[in-house]
């Protein structure tokens, strides 16, 4: 049998290399891109949640600055647990606006097994419907300080599970606290 000198192509043992070499070095592109994307997903959550906290607190701080505002001698508001309602004048003798939890059921499951709850921060003015102010609220708080100053914290929780996170069922949290110094009382 003759043989060639210079064979043109490659063996299979040669192929089989190129390929071992092309998958490793695929495998670590995507698991690299995997791990930058659950990251990214994790600061997004990260961000919602500081932003729904500081919408929210800004909110009621915004109305408990406003809390007895022309009312005379009615309360300037009340607490009860996790209810916050806010007493003045606007379109009514008393207006009142009432901020309360309320449970969140479309987000209270996770892969079918009872999680911790979630609530709605709801929003009611005078006789209105209640309106959801702001989801993903684990827990939200009001400390009278002194008769001027009113402590309000906020706990809120990421929408999604992070699996890089292993305290809380995988679910970031944020806490945000405000202090509001109430400035009608006795106008």
């Amino acid at each position: 049998m003759k043989t060639t000198r210079y064979n043109k192509g490659y063996t299979i043992v040669e192929m089989l290399i190129a390929l071992l070499i092309t998958g490793l070095i695929a495998s670590a592109g995507f698991e690299f891109y995997i791990s930058v994307h659950n990251q990214t997903m994790a600061q997004e959550d990260i961000s919602d949640m500081q932003q729904n906290s500081r919408a929210s607190l800004y909110e009621i701080g915004r109305t408990l600055r406003m809390a007895g505002y022309k009312v005379g001698t009615h309360a300037p508001y009340e607490i009860l647990d996790d209810t916050l309602r806010v007493f003045m004048r606007g379109t009514q003798p008393v207006d009142t606006v009432t901020y309360f939890l309320a449970r969140d059921t479309r987000t209270s499951m996770v892969e079918g097994e009872e999680s911790q709850p979630v609530y709605r921060l709801m929003k009611k003015t005078n006789s209105l419907d209640a309106q959801a102010f702001t989801d993903m609220i684990e827990s939200v708080s009001y400390t009278v300080v002194n008769p001027t100053t009113i402590e309000v914290s906020l706990r809120v929780r990421a929408t999604r599970s992070d699996e890089d996170f292993t305290s809380n069922d995988g679910y970031r949290e944020f806490t945000a606290t405000e202090r509001v110094k109430l400035r009608n009382l006795g106008i």
